[in-house]
């Protein structure tokens, strides 16, 4: 392929990926993963199946498995703390990892290797994508065939790879967005109701709320959520707190 066609099917592909996002937006991510991962296991030559994967709270979950295989591999990395993704994902990881054939690769996953090459795969590369403070992710694509993957695969890879990281960390970006937005709701109104019950302004009301937060040792939220009658109870309010003194 020559690189004025490869930089077209990249453009081509890419704009495919954009639009299958935009069409499924954030409302529903898993259908969103599972387009953008079947476009990248139809386009990327070299990929027989390929998947998501995360890694939350010290685990590595799966989202958008082509072929129940990639859960099945997903798990035992999970388990055996080795592997390909488990790589990608850790501290300090790179951000690309390729392997041209799992039986030479025994020494560096000496449990994960032979499994993979028991389930038929022979080869592999990984996208590690996150961007700062979020859960890190890679997309990953497989193939049952040995060194499959070569310039024109990981470049095609790093496309679906970028729109993948879109679909994941949108999503999770207005995910906290709308959180964030509902406890300034919930803290506008827990300000309300001290300032005309004790007769505070605004800034004397905040002041009291963040007292009584230290005061009980809960976050700011659950005082606010408790004041409006919708949270955990045991975060009084003292007015005579030095905030209205």
């Amino acid at each position: 392929m020559y690189p004025d066609e490869w930089a077209a099917l990249t453009a081509m592909l890419v704009d495919g990926a954009e639009r299958v996002t935009r069409r499924g937006g954030l409302r529903d991510l898993d259908q969103t993963l599972r387009a953008l991962v079947d476009m990248a296991v139809q386009n990327v030559p070299g990929a027989d199946f390929g998947g998501f994967t995360m890694r939350e709270d010290g685990r590595l979950t799966t989202r958008a498995p082509s072929d129940a295989a990639i859960v099945e591999l997903d798990r035992l990395q999970a388990e055996l703390g080795e592997g390909p993704c488990a790589t990608a994902l850790s501290v300090g990881g790179v951000t690309v990892v390729q392997v041209d054939d799992f039986v030479e690769e025994h020494g560096r996953w000496p449990r994960f290797a032979p499994a993979a090459t028991r389930a038929g795969v022979q080869s592999l590369v990984s996208f590690a994508m996150a961007p700062r403070d979020a859960a890190p992710g890679a997309m990953n694509l497989y193939s049952r065939r040995r060194a499959a993957f070569g310039e024109v695969d990981r470049a095609l890879g790093a496309a679906f790879a970028s729109q993948v990281a879109v679909a994941v960390y949108g999503a999770r970006m207005v995910e906290h967005m709308q959180r964030a937005l509902g406890s300034r709701d919930v803290i506008g109104q827990a300000k309300g109701i001290l300032m005309e019950r004790f007769g505070l302004g605004a800034e004397e009301a905040f002041e009291l709320l963040v007292r009584s937060s230290q005061d009980s040792n809960l976050k700011l939220y659950d005082v606010a959520q408790w004041l409006t009658g919708g949270g955990p109870h045991g975060a009084g309010i003292d007015p005579r707190s030095p905030a209205s003194s």
